[in-house]
């Protein structure tokens, strides 16, 4: 059985697959699994995984969904089930990762003796053209946090999805991500596994999360509504004054989503730091 098994659900994504899935295949540790779960492309997303299927000869494995489920919960869900490794780690199809991810984080991780590990992620944010517009780090609007972290988890997900390895163990004990919310069941998760379990950073940027320029609005809106649902479901379990703080943050958060992406910038400038961000 391998070590590792990854996850990687994926719609109409022709123009990154291929180098996401290539990120794996250049990884310096290659005891690993792959697990694509197409949800329902109508470009030439599904040939282009073909290709490489045959090439690994039953090292990736290839799920395709009739119909797009407008979400990534459920081919991440379903895309767990066929895992045989004793880790977790999931991948994007937009997103990739340097060669050292695997081998840098899971030697970390049995160093430690950790069971829920993440890393930092370079940003990279695209025109509709594929083109570059700019670039942050993931911590630049993420601080980090390291150990018993639920209540810091609880007002904002510092654990970007694409940087997560984590014991199966761990799944199977607290999951799986809650087909009900869009874009909020890996965080919804994570909160399970943090309230009762350390959380380990590895202060290292090991991949890249790509973003398309001026869709983030929308998505916010909706991030923020489903924020506010997960956020209610642990009211009983946080001490009142740092649950009205954390609703404020959100308010707050909600006014900063409608301004001009100009001012964001600034505004991530004073607060994060100029010798961060970019």
């Amino acid at each position: 059985m391998p070590e590792i098994s990854i996850i990687m659900p994926v719609y109409n994504a022709q123009d990154s697959i291929v180098k996401a899935i290539e990120s794996i295949q250049r990884q310096t540790f290659q005891d690993w699994e792959l697990i694509i779960v197409d949800d329902g492309s109508t470009d030439n997303t599904r040939s282009l995984i073909k290709e490489k299927v045959v090439k690994e000869k039953g090292r990736i494995i290839s799920i395709n969904r009739i119909k797009n489920s407008g979400s990534p919960v459920i081919p991440r869900n379903q895309g767990v089930k066929w895992t045989l490794g004793k880790y977790l780690c999931f991948l994007d199809g937009d997103d990739y990762w340097f060669e050292d991810k695997l081998e840098a984080q899971l030697g970390y991780m049995k160093t430690v003796g950790a069971v829920f590990c993440y890393h930092d992620l370079k940003v990279y944010f695209i025109d509709e053209n594929q083109n570059p517009v700019r670039e942050e780090l993931w911590s630049q609007t993420a601080a980090p946090h390291d150990g018993h972290v639920f209540d810091f988890l609880l007002r904002k997900n510092f654990t970007p999805t694409s940087s997560i390895m984590m014991r199966k163990s761990l799944w199977e004990g607290y999951g799986p991500m809650d087909i009900s919310l869009d874009v909020s069941h890996d965080w919804d998760l994570w909160l399970k596994i943090a309230f009762a379990n350390q959380i380990t950073c590895l202060n290292e940027v090991l991949g890249v999360l790509i973003r398309k320029e001026g869709t983030v609005i929308g998505d916010s809106h909706k991030r923020r509504k489903e924020s506010r649902k997960v956020i209610n479901r642990w009211v009983s379990y946080v001490d009142g004054m740092w649950y009205r703080k954390i609703m404020l943050y959100y308010f707050v958060m909600e006014i900063f989503d409608i301004l001009p992406r100009s001012w964001q910038r600034w505004i991530r400038k004073i607060w994060y730091g100029q010798k961060r961000y970019k």
